[in-house]
């Protein structure tokens, strides 16, 4: 057997670690293979396996080895520079937040990754806490809010927004924008404040929209899509499989590629049938919502964020996961999925042009980031929001509502 150097033995590790993470952000983790981790390395697999026995245990020393020195000292800092007061808060890296982002999507259906993960963000929302508590002190924070929610807001803009950029162009402006929108949310600032000027962005062009098959579904094909989307809201896309699908539909698996092209016809199927109808409720929902000249009451903000949030039936957050997901790696989906979101971000923008026309929301803000953050960041919290699952839904509320009022004010 050869030996290698301690410090040889250090660099490796450190290859694996980052080949892991490249891994995860080209497959997510339920296709992430040891094999393939590897062969980018250029090395056998036992390798790897010597150093880090379960796949559990390679997350782990990846969260702790490379993540946290980074992301998570960038996330602390970041925190102490927003409760502090106004000015550019430092970068993150993004790259890594999107390594956080699909393990917090792979935790939801891998409890084995429950400690390592969330124990990341118990962490961090440790620290952001200590910064926040700090502001109360002096009086700079927005009574009313939940010290965590408040939190886990922030993180959820990030979260919501790596997911929507799999299938959609983000925004190329407005991330400083976004960032003194929460600030006013949460802290004792006037609703008129001013944000900063900025330089619009072009209009998200409306794209043609897959339509479902007008011809009635017959009792198997209703009975696959509706068993399909429980076990993608369920396992995710990858984990999934044809067998389970056909199983739960008590079929057989021909049955399915008799209708389908395989497992991404059979996704696409359900998103036509699930996602798509509702999608464009939803999205035009909210922004009336905003942009009403009657403010929304309580109980209807907490049904609209319920629906955005929703965990109680198929057409659920999970499904719309689990969807994104599948468009990263089957372009058959991604010529479904992407078109979808876009025209949903393209007729919720066209209602904030028309509202600023009329007054009716504040006139600076870019109408493509004011309906990026409030479409991507509910996708986030779902994410989150699990490592915490002590906060009730009914606390994220009032972040809302503040919010909500801030774009119904014009800059003073």
């Amino acid at each position: 057997m050869v030996k290698v150097s301690r410090q040889r033995s250090a660099e490796l590790r450190i290859e694996i670690l980052d080949a892991t993470a490249a891994e995860l952000l080209r497959v997510g983790y339920d296709a992430m293979a040891l094999t393939s981790i590897a062969q980018t390395c250029g090395f056998a697999t036992s390798a790897i396996y010597n150093r880090f026995p379960t796949k559990e245990a390679l997350v782990e020393a990846l969260i702790l080895e490379r993540i946290e020195p980074e992301l998570g000292a960038q996330s602390d800092a970041e925190s102490a520079a927003f409760w502090s007061g106004p000015g550019e808060p430092p970068k993150l890296n993004f790259e890594q937040l999107g390594v956080v982002a699909e393990l917090l999507l792979a935790a939801r259906h891998t409890p084995s990754l429950h400690d390592s993960v969330y124990g990341f963000l118990h962490r961090r929302a440790a620290v952001a806490l200590a910064e926040r508590n700090k502001a109360d002190a002096r009086g700079d924070v927005r009574d009313g809010q939940d010290p965590q929610v408040q939190f886990l807001m922030r993180a959820a803009t990030w979260i919501g927004s790596y997911f929507f950029s799999l299938v959609s162009a983000p925004p190329k402006l407005g991330e400083k924008v976004l960032n003194d929108l929460v600030r006013i949310t949460m802290m004792n600032i006037p609703f008129s404040t001013p944000l900063p000027p900025q330089s619009p962005n072009k209009p998200r062009v409306m794209p043609k929209v897959v339509s479902a098959d007008n011809n009635a579904p017959d009792k198997i094909h209703i009975a696959l899509v509706d068993s399909a989307a429980e076990v993608f809201a369920e396992m995710g896309y990858e984990a999934a499989s044809v067998a389970d699908i056909a199983r739960r539909a008590q079929l057989t698996t021909g049955a399915i590629y008799n209708r389908f092209s395989g497992k991404a016809g059979l996704m696409n199927a359900v998103i036509l049938a699930k996602l798509a109808p509702d999608a464009q409720i939803v999205g035009s929902d909210l922004v009336r919502a905003i942009g009403s000249s009657t403010p929304i009451s309580q109980p209807a903000l907490e049904d609209l964020m319920s629906r955005l949030n929703d965990e109680s039936t198929v057409n659920n957050r999970g499904l719309r996961l689990a969807a994104r997901d599948a468009a990263r790696r089957e372009p058959e989906v991604a010529a479904v999925v992407g078109p979808l979101q876009d025209a949903t971000l393209s007729t919720m923008a066209d209602f904030v042009r028309n509202a600023q026309g009329e007054s009716l929301i504040r006139s600076d803000i870019d109408a493509e980031v004011a309906v990026w953050f409030w479409a991507a960041n509910p996708v986030g919290v779902g994410l989150v929001a699990a490592a915490f699952p002590e906060i009730p839904l009914q606390a994220f509320g009032s972040f809302y509502s503040t919010a909500m009022k801030i774009l119904r004010t014009q800059p003073a």
